[in-house]
């Protein structure tokens, strides 16, 4: 990971060196250009820090030439709004700590910014992410009088940690809510019924997707609680077929996000993603997303507890 950084920024430093106008930069124009940066910069790390979105793209150069490569991918300005926005949303805040930076100014329209640093980003849900080791870099662009990142490369090494101090919530006393039977419409023709019975930490029930009142779908659910990550595992169990394990976990009071198992010990990055929201005791609206995108929603009804 570090070789591939540094060829990336070897490259880019050699490509706006040889494309950059042959114009030497005093070392006060270099000052007043560090400066202008730096506010760029601060900018950024702010916008992060409070989980403001919108002033970190303010940051960024809306182009077809702007690039953003996380870990591994590389994004578009468009990807930067699909992937970071509804990401910024689950978090509470960041940390970052500059351990060390630089700025080299190619000329009076180009600068390249490149800094050590750790953080920690704390998410809503009670867990945190700790980076310990971690290189941003920047090329900044001086567009229409403005500096503003151009291509950008974050590469970090990440650990997922669960806060055992910020389990606020009680997951067995909300998970209650889904016991009895409930129901919703797929389709016109088509009914999704749930019934489910607590005790013990667990809730133990079935679900049948119905199409004109013929049972098309239908499996075995058992919902258990574990104390040690504080969610509950949903095994699904379908007649000929492999069982579907899931983890889900109380957000808020009305708010049960779930995540298929292998993704539990990063949520946030997982692709298929469940969220179950009530509006009322007896009812609650669950949708479903891929990669960020709703595919399915369902509203259902509980008719009996």
């Amino acid at each position: 990971m570090k070789t591939k950084l540094l060829f990336c920024i070897l490259f880019v430093t050699t490509l706006f060196s040889c494309t950059s106008k042959d114009k030497t930069v005093s070392e006060a124009e270099k000052g007043i250009i560090k400066k202008e940066v730096k506010k760029i910069v601060n900018m950024f790390f702010v916008g992060c820090e409070q989980t403001d979105f919108s002033l970190v793209m303010k940051t960024m150069n809306y182009s077809p030439k702007f690039r953003y490569i996380y870990n591994g991918n590389v994004l578009t300005y468009e990807d930067c709004i699909s992937i970071f926005k509804p990401l910024f949303k689950t978090q509470e805040g960041q940390k970052f700590n500059i351990l060390d930076e630089k700025y080299e100014i190619l000329d009076n329209s180009t600068v390249l910014y490149t800094a050590k640093i750790n953080s920690r980003t704390d998410y809503k849900d009670g867990h945190y992410i700790q980076v310990d080791q971690g290189v941003i870099f920047f090329v900044f662009k001086r567009i229409d009088v403005r500096w503003q990142i151009l291509y950008g490369v974050e590469s970090t090494v990440e650990k997922t940690v669960n806060d055992n101090k910020k389990r606020d919530l009680n997951q067995i006393k909300l998970f209650k809510q889904f016991a009895g039977t409930w129901k919703g419409k797929l389709s016109k023709d088509s009914t999704f019924v749930w019934t489910g019975k607590y005790s013990n930490s667990k809730i133990e029930g079935n679900f049948k997707v119905l199409v004109k009142k013929k049972t098309v779908v239908e499996a075995k659910v058992l919902n258990v609680y574990d104390k040690s990550t504080d969610t509950f595992i949903e095994t699904e169990i379908y007649k000929g077929s492999h069982p579907m394990v899931f983890v889900s976990r109380f957000t808020s009071n009305k708010i049960c996000e779930a995540v298929p198992f292998k993704d539990s010990s990063d949520p946030e990055q997982a692709k298929l993603k469940t969220r179950f929201e009530f509006k009322r005791p007896d009812m609650f609206v669950q949708i479903t997303t891929l990669n960020n995108t709703p595919i399915d929603t369902l509203i259902c009804y509980r008719i009996k507890k």
